[in-house]
């Protein structure tokens, strides 16, 4: 009969569960550590293009900027310096020539209600080539709100708004504002301005000298389901009767009893 002692002074304890689990938990880790160390080449390698990216630009930008100082120090020479003043001139000849007062005029004078009063006219080009007109109206409150009205829903006038108001001296006679007088107030607006082209204008002239053009075209197209039948002429018995007096036989008939 074969007997197992324990000889030992403390408990036996198996310890192969508890091993496996820290050896599969110590690779669980090293592979994110294999993870993390890709990621971290990844971004580094991607760090060093960016630089060598950054490096590449600010020596093209450098090489531009030494360009445009020769090509300044070029200009200022005194053979170019005159024509680079004509240059200048000419292009503000240009943007001057280019704005039309008249057409302004007149898309104003289409847009401008009964009490307000245009006193200033100022357009101002940027540098991109957009045009805006700073107004200087005087007139109420209210033509003046609907001013901006008729302005927005105009194709030559965009985005306009009030820039400013203060209140306008109209002083009587002795230096004193009547009292029954219409309270005038200045207004400052800004409007970008879309001048219209030639097809653009010559449409609006022709619609404004031929209002009804296209009202009398529309009629005329009208079907005629509707239009009354004619009236059948009248026979020269009726015309008799309706003159009265008596029918006079035809020659070869006979004579009525």
């Amino acid at each position: 009969m074969q007997m197992t002692l324990n000889l030992a002074s403390r408990p036996y304890t198996d310890h192969r569960p508890l091993i496996r689990q820290l050896r599969m938990g110590m690779a669980v880790m090293g592979l994110l550590l294999a993870l993390l160390a890709l990621g971290m080449l990844h971004f580094h390698q991607a760090a060093l293009r960016i630089e060598a990216r950054r490096i590449q630009l600010e020596s093209a930008l450098t090489k531009l900027q030494q360009q445009e100082a020769a090509d300044r120090a070029s200009m200022q020479l005194p053979a170019n310096a005159r024509v680079l003043t004509q240059a200048e001139y000419l292009n503000n000849l240009f943007d001057e020539k280019s704005f039309s007062w008249t057409e302004t005029m007149e898309d104003l004078e289409t847009t401008l209600p009964a009490g307000v009063q245009v006193t200033a006219i100022e357009p101002v080009r940027d540098k991109l080539g957009r045009l805006t007109l700073r107004l200087r109206v005087t007139g109420q409150r209210g033509p003046v709100v609907d001013l901006l009205r008729a302005m927005e829903h105009s194709p030559r006038f965009v985005h306009p708004r009030i820039a400013g108001e203060n209140a306008a001296s109209e002083n009587g006679p002795g230096g004193q504002q009547a009292v029954n007088a219409p309270l005038l107030v200045n207004f400052d607006l800004l409007a970008e301005y879309s001048q219209a082209t030639l097809a653009e204008r010559k449409a609006e002239i022709a619609a404004r000298l031929h209002p009804q053009t296209q009202d009398t075209k529309a009629a005329t197209e009208k079907p005629t389901a509707h239009a009354k039948p004619a009236a059948a002429p009248k026979s020269r018995a009726g015309t008799a009767r309706l003159r009265g007096g008596p029918m006079k036989p035809r020659p070869g008939s006979a004579v009525p009893r």
